[in-house]
């Protein structure tokens, strides 16, 4: 026999039958479901139970049968009414494009409620896998709301927050003979609610964890497990496969995830504050959440849609945005992002408009479209120069260049975090290879000291992160005094060809080497910064937070790959020329 207690959950789909009700039918809650599929709707009345499978592992199985609920549909006014007044605690399951139509129906029932007295406050409790939705969802229901009901709404009911990782996927079909209405998940044990949202005590549900901080845990948790499921998806077709499972067992592929995760949760720790261990624990629950082989998840399932899951603010650019505020070289997510524009599947109408508007335009022009990111060149740039590497040679040079990757992302935070303490782009940079290759160069550091914003901050010179470097480069591989009479012509062009190479790496991503052109890229003008009321502009504008900063980051990673491409470092950063100590 049930305790009296009662969940109304919005939607009878698989979460809300197999993540809601599977927690409060535990937790000894009578269940009501409300749904808008009538068909769906009666079968459950005529059943009356519904099978519910948990398969964490191959060995860790387990099956229960819900029953002795009730299940409603929207037109049945007057019971979802009554219902609704005799609880205190709602679920929405809904997707965005249902909250205006959603938000009608719960407005229409917060003005009947208003007038009941013995109604309790209304806790409703959002699964919408979207950051931030309980202010949007408000602004659905306030418009539909009396200016008594806004009076209401804002006293008497709560809109709080989740996170939903349990992953429903679909069932054997040995267990769809058995059960028509059978649900298969994963397993995954909690539902991670806003506890600040709360108007009254916090429910006894055991599956129920209260979090002091929903909306980091929101931004971890759909840069983590969603990030993931999108890097699975489309680096597994780069390799033509079809299921999740057989991407898993791809090296690069793994290699590529747990990139991405360390990338991101590095810049989560930054952002949120996140301890180093649990975000090593949170990442590898993560791995082994997706790696679970039972949950069979096809790639075109996952992969689905990835016009929306290319947007700024979703799965895979979102999280490349935080690591470059955060000073942290996105390259694994960025061949993630590189995959996802090769994702081509006929079946899918958001794939097929992608791939036909690559083929009018190019990738970068892509990604400012889709992603909108021109403002972000330094990372168009990786996308569009991995992009065409993984469309020649697929994803077969990752394994191959990890030690090199990893000093590469090396580098670039040392520019980033050296930029935004120190300040003075050319010394930066000077300063960040000598950090990464323990081979500081005191004399070079300090002969840089004119070189800041285009040459004495008059920004009508190159940008220091070019000037420094080729300074920097010329050390190591440069024409010597005492080499004048033979000419010493080899390390002369060799110092040459390098620093065209870094010339065309700031063309190819700014539009120019000069710092006044490179201003007007990233910062839509420029700053003379001569004098300090534009100085001061200079930083309101983000200069040390993203802009020069990045620059910087960028440029300390480009001369690092070029000092290893001309063997004048290794991998580890040891520095393998015999200048070294000149």
């Amino acid at each position: 026999m049930k305790a009296n207690k009662q969940m109304v959950i919005w939607g009878a789909g698989k979460i809300e039958r197999g993540f809601i009700g599977d927690l409060f039918d535990e937790a000894g809650y009578k269940l009501v479901f409300v749904d808008v599929n009538k068909d769906l709707v009666e079968q459950m009345r005529v059943q009356n139970s519904y099978t519910l499978y948990h398969l964490k592992s191959e060995t860790q199985q387990n099956k229960r049968i819900i029953s002795d609920f009730t299940v409603l549909h929207t037109d049945e006014k007057e019971e979802v009414q009554k219902a609704l007044l005799g609880t205190s605690l709602m679920a929405l399951s809904l997707f965005p494009n249902a909250f205006d139509s959603t938000a009608r129906q719960i407005a229409a029932h917060l003005e009947q409620r208003k007038e009941y007295e013995e109604a309790p406050p209304l806790q409703i409790i959002i699964c919408a896998n979207i950051h931030h939705p309980a202010p949007i969802l408000a602004s659905y229901i306030e418009k539909h709301l009396s200016s008594e009901g806004k009076k209401y709404f804002s006293t008497q009911v709560a809109l709080i927050e989740s996170l939903v990782i349990r992953m429903a996927v679909p069932p054997k079909p040995e267990m769809i003979e058995e059960d028509p209405l059978v649900i298969m998940t994963n397993g995954y044990e909690e539902l991670t609610v806003d506890g600040s949202a709360f108007l009254t005590e916090y429910p006894s549900v055991p599956g129920l964890r209260f979090s002091k901080n929903i909306h980091a845990e929101e931004v971890r948790k759909m840069y983590t497990y969603n990030m993931v499921h999108a890097v699975f998806a489309y680096t597994g077709n780069v390799y033509g496969h079809l299921t999740i499972a057989q991407a898993l067992q791809e090296k690069a592929i793994m290699t590529i995830v747990h990139g991405a995760l360390k990338e991101i949760g590095s810049a989560l720790i930054a952002r949120f504050g996140f301890s180093e261990e649990e975000m090593a624990q949170w990442n590898q629950q993560v791995i082994e959440n997706m790696s679970n082989p039972i949950l069979g998840d096809t790639i075109a399932r996952v992969g689905a849609d990835p016009k929306r899951k290319l947007a700024k603010n979703d799965r895979l650019i979102g999280p490349a945005l935080i690591c470059r505020e955060e000073g942290i070289y996105p390259y694994y997510l960025s061949v993630a992002i590189a995959s996802a524009f090769l994702y081509a599947n006929n079946d899918d109408a958001a794939a097929v408009e992608i791939q036909d508007y690559l083929s009018y335009y190019s990738v970068k022009q892509a990604l400012a479209h889709y992603c909108g990111i021109s403002d972000k060149p330094e990372l168009v740039s990786l996308i569009a120069g991995l992009y065409a590497r993984i469309k020649e040679h697929r994803l077969d040079f990752i394994t191959e260049e990890q030690a090199r990757v990893a000093l590469i992302a090396k580098a670039y935070a040392h520019g980033f975090m050296n930029e935004k303490t120190i300040k003075g782009c050319a010394q930066c940079l000077i300063k960040s290879i000598g950090e990464i290759t323990n081979n500081p160069q005191n004399s070079l550091f300090k002969a840089a000291s004119g070189l800041s914003g285009g040459i004495a901050i008059t920004g009508d010179g190159s940008c220091g992160g070019y000037t420094g470097g080729v300074m920097l480069m010329g050390f190591y591989k440069g024409r010597r005094l005492d080499h004048l009479k033979d000419g010493d012509k080899i390390e002369q062009y060799t110092s040459y060809y390098m620093a065209q190479d870094l010339h065309d790496r700031f063309e190819k991503t700014y539009g120019s080497v000069t710092c006044s052109e490179i201003h007007k890229t990233i910062f839509d003008r420029f700053y003379c910064l001569r004098t300090k009321a534009v100085r001061n502009e200079f930083e309101e504008a983000g200069a040390h937070k993203d802009k020069c900063t990045t620059v910087i980051a960028a440029a300390t990673a480009w001369v690092a790959e070029l000092l290893m491409d001309y063997k004048i470092i290794d991998e580890q950063g040891a520095v393998l020329d015999e200048l070294s100590t000149v």
